[in-house]
C-alpha cells in the first residue's frame, strides 16, 4: 500500500494511554439487540458505546490534536471517501481471561477483504507505527466466571444476534472524562472516512452517556411537610424505559414479523381470561427439552386457554420451540418477543425471561428494577375496552418474576421491586385497569415464615415487611383474584394428598409435597405449599372476577408422576362490566352485600404474637394432650359405631355409614371445655341406627365409652356420650345416596338431586354442609381461628357468650366473623387477625339489626326470603336449606346488651395505646380472676341498682337430679327476662349467663346457687319519676316474679320439694356484691335409659324407608299418600303436624291444633302459630296435642282430621278409623 512507503514522513506518536481510543462506533439505530445484552453483561455499558476499537490504547490526551491532524492528513492523501466501506459482524467469539471470559462479535473469518483491518493499518501508519494484526471485535459482555455454563450461555446469546451490518462513516476519537464519577468515554473528535451525507457519523451529545445500567439508583431530593430534605427513589418512574417491537405471526410468510399498528384493538368478548405460568428452567447447560412437549400440551389445554398468557422463566430455546407450534401460532397471534431462532430476531436478554403472548395486539415497556436481571414487562392494550362498554382508557398487564428466596435481603428486594412497579403504574397508567400477573416468589405459608423466624433465617422486621406487602396491595387498590374467587366459591379446588394445611397454603401453586419438580427445586419453602403465583387486579369498575382455576397439575402415567413444571399455572377470568352494570348494578350489589369497612388495628394491637400469648393465658388454646385425647376419642367412637375391630383399621362397617365431626371441633376453634358434635350419615332408619348404636356403645364401656343421655326433640334424636372423658353428641341422618357418593359430596352443588331429602334429614346435614362451605371459602383459616378465639374470649369475659340466654353462641360468631373475613378479603385483600377483629367490632357495633338481616351475600346472591317475626330482634342466617334464624333465642334486652358491649369494644380498640392485655383485662382462666376489678362479672355486680335473684337449693343424693334441676331452671330464665322487659320496657334488663354463689364448693354436698338479672333505671329523667310510677312498676314486677315462681313449683316433672327449693326475690346491689361465680362441676352421669320402644310419640324421621326420591326439586312438602301406612297403630302427632305443614296440597292456615294446657285445660291455637323449638317461649310438648281439625267454614265446618282419644286419622288413614287422605 502506498501509505507504507510514505510512513517515514509522519512523526511517530506513542500509543500507550488507556484514557483515549480510536474506534468505530456502531450506529445506535442498529444496536438495539446488542445493547440489550450489553446492558446486562458488559461492565462498560453506559461508559462506552457499542464500538470496535481500531487503536486502543491510543495516544496521550495531550497528543490528541497532533494525532488527529496526522490521521486526517494521511486519510486525505490515501483514502478514497467515495468508496463505500461496510462491516458485517456475523460471528461470535470468546476471549478467556484468568477469572472470566469476554464474548464478542466479529467479522466472518472467511472474509478476505476487511475494511476494519484496512482502516486500522492506515491509522497506525498515520501515527508513525508499524501495522500489527489485531482481533477487531465488538464486545457483548463478560461472563461471571470461566465455567462451561457461563461461557456457553453468553456465547449462545451472541450467536443468536442478527448479523450487525452498517456502513462506516467516520472514525471516533474518545477520551475518558476523569472529572465525572463514572469515567465515561466522551467524543473528542471524528475523522470522516465517507461523505457525511452518505453514512452515519457520531456526534455530541453522546448517545451512550446516561444509558447506565437500569440497576443503578436515581435519587431525587425534595422536601417533606416539615421542610426537611428527603431522598426519593425515582429510579423507575423517570428513567428511560426499554420498549420493544410486538411480533405477530404472518401465515403467508410462515414467520413472525414486527407488528406495525399496535394502537387499536376491537373485541366483542364478554370476558377476559389471563393465565400465568412459570415453565421452569431446570438445567442451565446443556439445556434439556424433555418437558417441552408437556409444557406445550399444558399451555394449549382447555384449563389454561387464555386471551393473555404471561410466561416466566422462558429461555431462548423454549421460546423458539413454542412459537414454532402451529396451535400456538393460531391461538396467540401476538407476542412481546419473537423466536430467537429466526435470523432477523435477537435473543432474550436473560436466562429466565418474562414473555407475554396474546390474542390481541399491544405495546410494551420493560420496567427495570434495581436488582440486575429483574424487571416487569408492562403491556398496554389500547382500545381493548370500547367506549360502549366502559369509559376507561385501557388495560395494562404487568408480568413479573420477583427475586426468589426467604432472607432479609431477598424479601427487601421483593418489596422494592413491587414498590417500583406500583410507582410506575401510578405515574403512567393511573386511569387504566391494572393486572399484575406472574411468579411473585413471596412465601405465603405461615409455617414456613414462622420456622424461618425461629431458626434465625429472617428477622422480625422481615416478617413485618411480608405483611406490609399484602397491605400495600390493598392500599394500591389491587385485589387478589384467587382470594376473590375463593370467597365467592368460584375457584377450582385443588385436591391434595395431604389434609393438614397451614394458613397461606390454600390455593398453592408451588407444592413440594405433591410435585416432584417442586421438591427438587424447593430451597426456602421448607417443603410446604406456597402460593407464589398470583394474578392481582385493579379493576377501575371495568371488570369483576368470575372464576379462577389452576392448570399444569401433576398427573400419573404408567405409575409414575408426570409434571410439566415445578409450578402450577393460574388462570383468572374477568368479566367485562357494561356501564349500567358497573355503576347501578355494582352499587346495588355493594349495598346488598352490606359492605364492611376495613379498620386497621392500632400499632399496639397489630402484632398477632401478643394476641396469641393473651389468648393462651386465657385458655383459648387446647394443650397437645387435649388435642390427642380428642383425636383418640373420635377414632374410638367411629370404631365402636362402625362395629370394626381396633386391630384392623382398614376394615369397614357392616352397615354403610360415615361419621364426621361438625361444629367448633371440625372448624378448629374448640377449647378445653368444648364438646365434639358428631353427625353420622347412614343407609338405615333413625330408629334402627340408635338401637344398633346404643347396643355397641354400651358394650364398649371398657374402652372408656359411656352413654350419658338420650335426648328426644322435634329435630330428632341425639345421644350424649362421654368417650375417654370427652363429651360428645351423636346425631344421625338417614341418607343412603349421600353415603354412596361420599367421595364427591364436598363438591356437589346445592341443586344436585342427592339433596332431595326430607326436611329433617336436610336439617341434620345442614351443619356439615355449612361447615364445608365456610372452610371452602374462608380466605385465611388461621386468621379466622385466631379472631374467633379473640371474640369468644371477649364474649365470655363480658358475660355475653351463651345462645340459650339470648346472647352470642359459637355459631353466631362463626357466621358473622366468616362474612366479615370474606367481605374484607374480597374488597381489601389479605388482612391480619387483629385487623379482622377491629373491623368486626366496628361493623357490628353499628349494624342495623332492626331492619337488616346478617347473611352471607356471596352465598345468597339475592336477599334471602326469610319471614321475620316480631319475636326476632336479631336475625343471623346460615347457608344451605332449610334456612333458619341462628339467633332465634335473641331478645330485645339481650340485643341491647350486645350492641352496648360491641360499641364499648370498638371504642376501646380505637384507642392508640390499647393493648390486648388491657383489652381483655386479666386472662387468668380461674373464677377468681373472672371477678377481678376489670372483669365483666365484677362490672355486672356493680352496674345495676337492683337484681332479680333466682335461688336454687338442692340436697338430693344423685348428681343426675341436681344437674337436671339446674339445667331446667336455667332454660326458663330467658322467658323471665322477656316478661320483665315486656312489662317494663323502660328498664335495662340484663341476665348474667352463669350462676353465682356465696358458699364454698363442696362436691357431692348440698348446693346453693343463684342466677341474677340486673335491672337499671333508664337514663330518661322523665321515666318512673313519680312515686306512683315506681309503685306501679314494683307491683307489675312482683306479679311477674310470682307467676314465674308458681310455674316452676307446679312443674311436678322437674320440681321435687323433697330434695330442692327454688325462690325468687328482688335484691339490692349491696346484697349481691359479695357473690362469686359458681365453679361447681356437676360431672357426667349415666342416665337410666329406658329400652327402645315403639311408642307412637317417639320423635323420628318421617319414614324408616331408606329409599329416596330420584328427582331433585326445590324443597317441597311430601306428596299425599293414598294407601294407609298402618291400619292399627295411630300415626303420632308429629307426623300429622309435618304433613299439614309441608304437603303442597294442604294449607296450614286452614287447620287448628287442640292441646292440653297444664293450668287452663284444653285450648286451641292456629297450626301456623305452633312453636316447635324447645327454646321458644310458647313451646308446648307435642305429647300434649289432643287433636287437629279444620277451621269452621263452608268447606269444613270444623271437621276433626286427627284425634288421639278416638284414634281418628283422616290424614294418613292410620288408627281405628279408615280416614280420608284428601283433606
Amino acid at each position: 500500500m502506498a501509505g507504507i512507503k510514505d510512513s517515514q514522513h509522519y512523526d511517530a506518536i506513542r500509543i500507550n494511554s488507556n484514557d483515549t481510543a480510536l474506534c468505530i462506533i456502531a450506529p445506535d439505530t442498529a444496536c438495539g439487540n446488542v445493547d440489550r445484552l450489553r446492558e446486562l453483561y458488559d461492565k462498560a455499558y453506559g461508559k462506552w458505546p457499542a464500538h470496535i476499537n481500531l487503536v486502543y490504547p491510543f495516544v496521550a490526551p495531550e497528543n490528541l490534536p497532533r494525532a488527529q491532524e496526522q490521521l486526517k492528513t494521511y486519510f486525505d492523501e490515501h483514502l478514497d471517501t467515495s468508496k463505500s466501506r461496510t462491516t458485517i459482524l456475523s460471528d461470535a467469539g470468546i476471549f478467556k481471561h484468568r477469572n472470566n471470559s469476554t464474548v464478542f462479535l466479529q467479522e466472518s473469518q472467511s472474509q478476505s477483504d476487511s475494511s476494519l483491518a484496512s482502516l486500522r493499518s492506515m491509522a497506525l501508519q498515520a501515527l508513525g507505527q508499524k501495522p500489527a494484526p489485531s482481533n477487531l471485535h465488538l464486545t457483548i459482555g463478560q461472563t461471571e466466571n470461566n465455567t462451561l455454563f457461563s461461557q456457553q450461555f453468553l456465547l449462545s446469546k451472541a450467536r443468536l444476534l442478527p448479523k450487525l451490518q452498517f456502513r462506516i462513516g467516520a472514525l471516533a476519537i474518545l477520551v475518558r472524562d476523569r472529572s465525572g464519577p463514572d469515567d465515561c468515554m466522551k467524543l473528542w473528535g471524528v475523522i470522516d472516512v465517507a461523505r457525511p451525507e452518505e453514512a452515519w457519523r457520531p456526534s455530541t451529545p453522546e448517545h451512550w452517556i446516561g444509558q447506565f445500567p437500569t440497576v443503578a439508583t436515581d435519587l431525587h431530593v425534595g422536601d417533606n411537610e416539615g421542610g426537611e430534605a428527603v431522598v426519593k427513589n425515582i429510579s423507575t418512574a423517570n428513567r428511560n424505559l426499554q420498549s420493544g417491537p410486538i411480533y405477530c405471526f404472518d401465515p403467508h410468510q410462515n414467520a413472525w414479523s414486527v407488528c406495525e399498528n399496535t394502537s387499536k384493538n376491537g373485541t366483542d368478548a364478554s370476558n377476559l381470561k389471563i393465565s400465568s405460568y412459570n415453565v421452569l428452567i431446570d438445567s442451565e447447560y446443556p439445556p434439556t427439552h424433555e418437558r417441552d412437549p408437556f409444557l406445550i400440551s399444558t399451555i394449549l389445554s382447555e384449563s389454561a386457554a387464555a386471551d393473555v398468557l404471561v410466561l416466566q422463566e422462558v429461555s431462548d430455546d423454549f421460546l423458539s420451540y413454542i412459537l414454532s407450534n402451529p396451535d400456538i401460532q393460531e391461538r396467540y397471534q401476538y407476542v412481546s418477543h419473537g423466536p430467537p431462532s429466526q435470523s432477523d430476531i435477537g435473543p432474550l436478554p436473560n436466562l429466565r425471561n418474562v414473555v407475554i403472548l396474546s390474542r390481541w395486539c399491544f405495546s410494551w415497556k420493560f420496567v427495570s428494577f434495581q436488582q440486575k436481571y429483574k424487571g416487569a414487562l408492562v403491556a398496554k392494550f389500547g382500545g381493548l375496552i370500547s367506549n360502549e362498554t366502559c369509559s376507561q382508557q385501557g388495560l395494562v398487564v404487568a408480568g413479573v418474576h420477583l427475586t426468589a428466596g426467604l432472607t432479609d435481603s431477598s424479601v427487601a428486594a421483593k418489596n422494592q421491586q413491587l414498590q417500583a412497579l406500583r410507582d410506575y403504574l401510578v405515574d403512567q397508567h393511573d386511569a387504566d385497569a391494572w393486572v399484575i400477573a406472574g411468579d411473585f416468589n413471596i412465601p405465603t405459608s405461615t409455617y414456613t415464615i414462622d420456622t424461618a423466624l425461629k431458626d434465625g433465617s429472617i428477622s422480625k422486621e422481615t416478617v413485618a415487611t411480608l405483611s406490609s406487602i399484602e397491605t400495600e396491595f390493598s392500599d394500591a387498590g389491587l385485589i387478589d383474584t384467587w382470594a376473590v374467587a375463593r370467597v365467592e366459591a368460584t375457584d377450582e379446588v385443588v385436591s391434595s394428598t395431604y389434609d393438614e394445611l397451614f394458613d397461606g397454603e390454600e390455593g398453592a401453586t408451588f407444592d413440594p409435597r405433591n410435585n416432584i419438580l417442586a421438591a427438587a427445586t424447593s430451597e426456602t419453602s421448607i417443603g410446604r405449599p406456597q402460593r407464589y403465583d398470583r394474578i392481582l387486579a385493579r379493576f377501575q369498575d371495568n371488570f369483576r372476577v368470575s372464576r379462577c382455576n389452576h392448570f399444569g397439575l401433576p398427573s400419573e402415567v404408567d405409575g409414575s408422576q408426570v409434571v410439566p413444571s415445578d409450578h402450577a399455572g393460574i388462570r383468572s377470568t374477568l368479566e367485562f362490566l357494561k356501564p349500567s352494570t358497573a355503576t347501578e348494578g355494582q352499587s346495588l350489589e355493594q349495598e346488598n352485600r352490606m359492605k364492611i369497612a376495613l379498620k386497621r388495628a392500632g400499632p399496639c394491637l397489630s402484632q398477632s404474637a401478643e394476641l396469641d400469648s393473651v389468648l393462651a393465658s386465657g385458655g383459648m388454646f387446647p394443650s397437645e394432650e387435649e388435642v390427642q385425647q380428642r383425636k383418640d376419642a373420635l377414632e374410638i367412637l367411629k370404631r365402636v359405631v362402625y362395629g370394626t375391630s381396633s386391630d384392623d383399621v382398614t376394615s369397614t362397617s357392616d352397615v354403610p355409614m360415615i361419621i364426621v365431626p361438625v361444629g367448633s371441633y371440625a372448624l378448629g376453634v374448640w377449647t378445653s371445655g368444648s364438646d365434639i358434635d358428631c353427625l353420622c350419615i347412614g343407609t338405615i332408619s333413625s330408629k334402627t341406627f340408635f338401637k344398633l348404636a346404643r347396643q355397641r356403645l354400651v358394650k364398649a364401656h371398657d374402652q372408656g365409652v359411656r352413654v350419658l343421655r338420650k335426648v328426644e326433640a322435634n329435630t330428632g334424636t341425639m345421644l350424649e356420650l362421654s368417650v375417654l372423658g370427652v363429651a360428645m353428641d351423636l346425631q344421625y341422618c338417614p341418607a343412603a345416596r349421600v353415603v354412596e357418593r361420599w367421595s364427591e359430596f364436598a363438591g356437589l352443588p346445592a341443586s344436585d338431586p342427592i339433596f332431595n331429602l326430607s326436611i329433617l334429614s336436610l336439617r341434620k346435614l345442614k351443619p356439615y354442609r355449612d361447615l364445608l362451605y365456610i372452610q371452602r371459602t374462608l380466605p385465611s383459616l388461621s386468621a379466622f381461628r385466631l379472631a374467633y378465639r379473640c371474640i369468644k374470649l371477649w364474649a365470655v369475659r363480658r358475660g355475653i357468650y351463651s345462645a340459650k340466654f339470648g346472647y352470642l353462641g359459637g355459631v353466631h360468631i362463626t357466621l358473622m366473623l366468616s362474612w366479615a373475613a370474606k367481605c374484607l378479603a374480597h374488597d381489601s385483600g389479605s388482612i391480619t387477625a387483629p385487623d379482622l377483629v377491629s373491623s368486626f367490632f366496628h361493623h357490628f357495633a353499628h349494624f342495623n339489626w332492626t331492619n337488616d338481616m346478617m347473611y352471607d351475600a356471596f352465598f345468597h346472591k339475592q336477599k334471602p326470603r326469610y319471614h321475620r317475626s316480631a319475636r326476632e330482634p336479631m336475625v343471623v342466617l346460615g347457608f344451605h336449606a332449610p334456612n333458619s334464624n341462628i339467633a332465634h333465642t335473641s331478645t330485645l334486652p339481650g340485643l341491647h346488651t350486645l350492641v352496648s358491649e360491641m360499641k364499648a369494644a370498638d371504642e376501646a380498640l380505637s384507642d392508640p395505646s390499647m393493648t390486648w392485655k388491657k383489652f381483655f383485662g386479666s386472662t387468668d382462666n380461674s373464677p377468681q380472676a373472672a371477678l377481678s376489678p376489670i372483669s365483666g362479672a365484677s362490672d355486672f355486680l356493680s352496674a345495676h341498682s337492683s337484681y332479680v335473684k333466682i335461688d336454687i337449693q338442692f340436697w338430693g343424693r344423685t348428681l343426675a337430679k341436681g344437674k337436671s334441676l339446674v339445667g331446667w331452671v336455667e332454660s326458663r330464665c330467658l322467658s323471665l327476662v322477656v316478661d320483665i322487659y315486656k312489662m317494663l320496657p323502660d328498664l335495662a334488663v340484663r341476665i348474667w349467663p352463669a350462676r353465682f354463689t356465696d358458699s364454698d364448693t363442696i362436691e357431692g354436698g348440698d348446693y346453693h346457687g343463684c342466677y341474677l338479672i340486673g335491672l337499671s333505671r333508664p337514663s330518661n329523667e322523665h321515666a318512673l319519676n313519680t312515686q306512683e310510677d315506681k309503685a306501679s312498676a314494683k307491683q307489675a314486677l312482683d306479679k311477674i316474679l310470682d307467676r314465674f315462681l308458681t310455674q316452676l313449683k307446679t312443674d311436678e316433672r322437674n320440681y321435687d320439694s323433697s330434695v330442692c327449693w327454688i325462690d325468687i326475690s328482688l335484691a339490692k346491689a349491696n346484697d349481691v356484691k359479695s357473690l362469686r361465680l359458681d365453679d361447681r362441676e356437676w360431672g357426667d352421669y349415666v342416665a337410666e335409659l329406658d329400652p327402645d320402644s315403639d311408642d307412637e310419640e317417639e320423635i323420628e324421621e318421617l319414614s324408616d324407608d331408606v329409599e329416596e326420591p330420584l328427582k331433585r326439586a326445590i324443597p317441597q312438602r311430601p306428596k299425599p299418600t293414598a294407601t294407609p301406612l298402618s291400619s292399627s297403630k295411630l300415626r303420632p302427632a308429629s307426623d300429622v303436624l309435618h304433613r299439614l305443614r309441608w304437603d303442597p296440597n294442604l294449607d296450614p292456615a286452614e287447620y287448628i291444633i287442640g292441646y292440653e294446657d297444664r293450668f287452663l285445660g284444653p285450648r286451641e291455637t292456629g297450626l301456623e302459630k305452633w312453636k316447635t323449638e324447645q327454646t321458644d317461649d310458647e313451646f308446648i310438648p307435642q305429647h300434649r296435642i289432643l287433636y287437629f281439625k279444620k277451621k269452621g267454614g263452608e268447606s269444613g265446618d270444623g271437621e276433626v282430621v286427627w284425634e288421639r282419644a278416638t284414634r281418628i286419622d283422616k290424614i294418613f288413614g292410620s288408627g281405628a278409623g279408615a280416614g280420608g287422605t284428601t283433606c
